[in-house]
């Protein structure tokens, strides 16, 4: 019973610590977002990135929550999305190509940095994720249109619903938010607790089970396989760091950070992120299941292409 009520304890802890976190980076992008509506400015800048949204069939102002995850992290582009989706007219399919494209490109500037000091390029696995979530995203797009799935309307019943959040007001606004942070926090909780559950039940020793093998294929031996695998399961921070600390100490071939870090910069925090997009309109099948194997076919061509050309493709730079 104490475990139960010091486990209880330090969900309910870690879930205000979080919040507090995030509230930090939402609610400073969330009132941007307003600020720019109402100087209609979220029209002009949609209208810059149109192309790239064009490519992946998604609304131009899709583009704005994919450039704030790049940029900041998947809650500021939760942000923008809470701010936009009033206004969005938005498909469950929709819902996922974006997600998705979010999942494997956020947070550039920060987590880049780390695979760059774990011995990856900066820029050559920013533009591994950046032009690799383009790529699935048309992937996505393409076989969701052919299949005619997921084409219903994207309801979110958590969200606050405003008719126009450009003309509403802003004590309106005020409002909607508090209550969309509110559920925020409700996620977050609840994602805690699932997270706690894998934990005890022994669910995330299952899955590093099947990732191994997979992990192989691709051409990741040795101790990167095991490092890699935690990356997946629970971040590239966190993998990048443990890449860090081994491929200081030298335990580690190049060719195997190369890869890990390029399997991780695609495909990492497989738990916790997945069923925080879930939780936003996103479906399975792609923020999860086809995210995981396409993430696999890249790297295992990445690898195929390091056999051929032996020479260094990245540095500690």
């Amino acid at each position: 019973m104490s475990l139960l009520i010091e486990s209880a304890r330090s969900v309910v802890k870690d879930s205000f610590d979080l919040f507090w976190s995030l509230l930090k980076v939402m609610v400073p992008v969330m009132i941007a977002v307003k600020i720019a509506q109402d100087l209609g400015l979220v029209e002009s800048l949609a209208q810059w990135l149109s192309p790239l949204m064009y490519i992946v069939g998604l609304p131009e102002e899709a583009g704005l929550i994919w450039v704030s995850a790049l940029l900041v992290n998947i809650y500021g582009g939760a942000a923008v999305f809470i701010g936009l989706m009033p206004d969005l007219q938005l498909t469950v399919a929709d819902a996922t190509i974006l997600w998705s494209m979010v999942l494997i490109a956020h947070a550039l500037p920060v987590e880049q940095r780390i695979a760059q000091k774990a011995g990856a390029s900066f820029w050559g696995t920013s533009a591994l994720r950046f032009f690799g979530a383009l790529a699935y995203g048309a992937i996505l797009n393409a076989i969701y249109k052919a299949g005619d799935w997921l084409q219903q309307p994207l309801e979110l019943a958590w969200l606050p619903q405003l008719e126009d959040t450009s003309k509403a007001s802003w004590s309106d606004w005020a409002w909607s938010n508090i209550q969309s942070l509110f559920w925020v926090f409700v996620i977050i909780f609840v994602l805690l607790v699932v997270l706690k559950l894998f934990d005890i039940l022994k669910i995330n020793d299952l899955l590093s089970k099947m990732i191994t093998p997979v992990l192989r294929i691709m051409g990741i031996e040795g101790r990167a396989t095991t490092l890699t695998m935690f990356g997946t399961l629970l971040g590239l921070t966190y993998g990048g760091a443990l890449i860090i600390k081994e491929a200081q100490a030298g335990h580690v071939a190049h060719k195997d950070i190369v890869l890990s870090l390029c399997f991780m910069s695609l495909c990492h925090s497989l738990i916790e992120d997945t069923l925080l997009v879930m939780a936003l309109g996103a479906d399975i099948s792609g923020v999860l299941f086809g995210r995981f194997i396409f993430s696999v076919i890249v790297v295992a061509m990445i690898a195929a292409w390091m056999k051929r050309r032996p020479q260094p493709v990245a540095s500690k730079a």
